[in-house]
């Protein structure tokens, strides 16, 4: 039997003019984009189709831009009859499965990554105003205990692993100067390449600890309800048991690494899932799959033409 495990990608797959394609074939997109542009007082057709990238970039616009493209996607499978075995989403992402499990209302949904986007980007100048230039960096050719053996070893100092993206492949985030100084260490160590990334700050790390408060208060005005459909967790790597345990992932999230490689070996072992579906712009997730070490194919949906191949080729 075919399973389809829903995946939403996070920040960085943001590219101007992602999902007009979609809002243009769809009624039901048009009424997600006014939904969106409804609740967070911001023209989201203009904001999705008019960015240049450095506007779309900035972690306040990214965050409310990328969400409405996925969910864009996810409208136009589901209208398309696919129904989703499970859900899961890289950093940002999972608050798209947060709404495509059930745990968030869409109106909810758009409100929350608004006003993380704008907490986590106060934290970001907050702490380049501390520490100096804070990026991000993916360690590609050795998995997340080793990069993490290494960083200990080295004794780099406000460098930490972020995101375990897939069995050899990490994200470290902190200043530019730490990774830079500590390149030649991981490429000892059996590193590939280490590639600095297009976002714009130190995600899922100690960096980000100083908005936690503000974030859970904010919460607070929310209703978090159970999955209706499996849904896995970031920080944990496994399945959530209830909504008040993502509510209380949403805030660990912020200062925690993502758990990727766990989820993907978890929902193809647990769930049994046939094939994975890039629910949302580019392709990070369709190659991260590809380097999972499981038999799941990944399909990349991000555009209407993409989605139509998809489409095609499952009949």
């Amino acid at each position: 039997m075919v399973k389809y495990a829903a995946c939403y990608p996070g920040q960085g797959a943001q590219k101007k003019g992602m999902a007009i394609d979609l809002y243009e074939k769809s009624q039901k997109v048009r009424t997600l984009f006014e939904l969106a542009s409804d609740v967070t007082k911001i023209d989201v057709y203009n904001l999705l189709a008019n960015s240049e990238e450095q506007l779309l970039q900035q972690t306040e616009n990214a965050q409310l831009a990328i969400t409405v493209a996925n969910r864009s996607v996810a409208t136009v499978l589901v209208e398309n009859g696919i129904v989703f075995s499970s859900h899961a989403g890289s950093s940002l992402g999972e608050y798209s499965a947060y709404a495509g499990s059930g745990v968030l209302k869409e109106a909810d949904l758009f409100q929350i990554v608004q006003k993380r986007g704008v907490l986590m980007a106060k934290a970001i100048e907050n702490s380049v105003k501390t520490n100096g230039e804070l990026t991000m960096a993916a360690v590609v050719g050795i998995g997340f205990d080793k990069v993490s053996e290494v960083l200990n070893a080295v004794g780099a100092e406000g460098l930490y692993c972020s995101n375990d993206n897939a069995p050899t492949q990490v994200v470290i985030a902190g200043t530019a100067s730490e990774i830079a100084k500590h390149t030649e260490s991981l490429k000892a160590a059996g590193a590939k390449r280490v590639i600095t990334l297009r976002v714009s700050g130190p995600f899922h790390t100690p960096y980000m600890a100083t908005i936690e408060n503000e974030f859970r208060d904010y919460l607070e005005n929310f209703t978090f309800f159970d999955p209706i459909s499996p849904l896995y967790l970031n920080v944990t790597g496994e399945m959530a048991k209830d909504g008040n345990e993502v509510r209380s992932c949403c805030i660990a999230q912020l200062s925690t690494p993502v758990r990727w490689t766990k989820i993907m070996q978890a929902m193809v072992s647990q769930q049994q899932i046939t094939h994975a579906l890039e629910v949302g712009p580019g392709t990070a997730l369709t190659g991260l799959w590809r380097s999972s070490n499981t038999d799941v194919d990944c399909f990349s949906c991000g555009t209407y033409d993409e989605l139509q191949r998809f489409l095609e080729e499952r009949k």
